[in-house]
Parts: structure tokens; C-alpha cells; sequence
């Protein structure tokens, strides 16, 4: 390839990058956060539970305050308990379950004062593990895992759905 080939092709590849930001195309999770400075009190059916932590991390990353009392009129983020739901999705040669098929999901529902802006939903992720019977301290080391990724992957839902109620309420 000659030098000029070369040149075209980062000039395409940079405009292209240039192009993807301006038609909306962003990756998953890296959205602007446009709850900025939201003020938000988080009501939860398990108040101490992992998935309360992850999206308490997850809407401070986003720029979300949280508020330790409901106000008249403020935003109240109701999160039920969560689910846990694993059945076997396939069996080895011993009539054993070699794979299993995970379900998590949380009922959630957004309201400012008597108003309901959304819910109450269920917010669902599904994933699969295989385990293997020869090193099962490595299987349940990868179900901890699993779990923790499913309630990222829960906590990025709803705060999806938070910015999608205050784009819509104009707040």
C-alpha cells in the first residue's frame, strides 16, 4: 500500500469517527448523563442489598443525587426484591446439569409525588454458566461473578429508564 492509500484511509476512518457521535451512536453505558445533578430518593424492598449498592454507585456515577428522604413533589425510585431465578438449561452424560440458564430481575417504578411517571416494570437480565463438576470452587466463584454483572447490567436498565422518564417529563 502506497503512502497515499494509507493517508485516505485514516482521513475516512477519522471522519467516520467524527460522523458516529453526531447521529446519536454512543456505546451502551457511556451515554451523556443527562440526570445531571437529579435529585432522587431510592426506596428500595431490601435496603441493604447488593443490587441497592450497585445502582447507588450507578446513579452517582451518573450524577444523580441521592436524597436520604422523600420530598413533596421530588423523585421517588421504588426498587422491589430482587429474583433469582436458575433453572438447568442442559445435562451432561450423567443425567447432571451441565449448564444453567440465570434470571435476575427487580420490579421498579418512578414517581414524582401522586404522579407515576413509569411502572411499575420488571427490569430483567438473563445469562448462562456452564458448571463444571471438577473444579467447583471455580463454579461458584464464576456464579458470584455472573450475579454481579447481572445487577450491573439491572442497574444500567434502570437508570436508562430514569433519563428516558426525564426526557419525556422535560425535567
Amino acid at each position: 500500500m502506497n503512502p497515499r492509500q494509507g493517508l485516505a484511509r485514516l482521513l475516512v476512518a477519522l471522519s467516520l469517527a467524527c460522523l458516529l457521535p453526531a447521529c446519536g451512536f454512543a456505546l451502551r453505558g457511556s451515554e451523556s448523563a443527562s440526570a445531571d445533578g437529579t435529585i432522587v430518593h431510592l426506596r428500595a424492598a431490601e435496603p441493604g442489598s447488593a443490587l441497592v449498592q450497585t445502582l447507588s454507585e450507578a446513579l452517582l456515577a451518573a450524577q444523580v443525587m441521592l436524597s436520604p428522604s422523600a420530598t413533596d413533589g421530588g423523585l421517588q425510585l421504588q426498587l422491589g426484591a430482587e429474583s433469582l431465578l436458575s433453572r438447568p438449561g442442559s445435562v451432561n452424560s450423567r443425567a447432571r446439569a451441565a449448564q444453567y440458564d440465570v434470571e435476575m430481575s427487580v420490579e421498579v417504578m418512578l414517581g414524582r409525588g401522586d404522579t407515576v411517571m413509569f411502572g411499575p416494570l420488571r427490569v430483567a437480565t438473563q445469562r448462562s454458566y456452564y458448571e463444571d463438576l471438577s473444579t467447583i470452587a471455580g463454579s461458584s466463584e464464576e456464579v458470584v461473578l455472573l450475579q454481579q454483572e447481572m445487577r450491573q447490567e439491572l442497574a444500567q436498565q434502570v437508570l436508562r429508564r430514569l433519563r428516558a422518564a426525564l426526557a419525556e417529563q422535560g425535567a
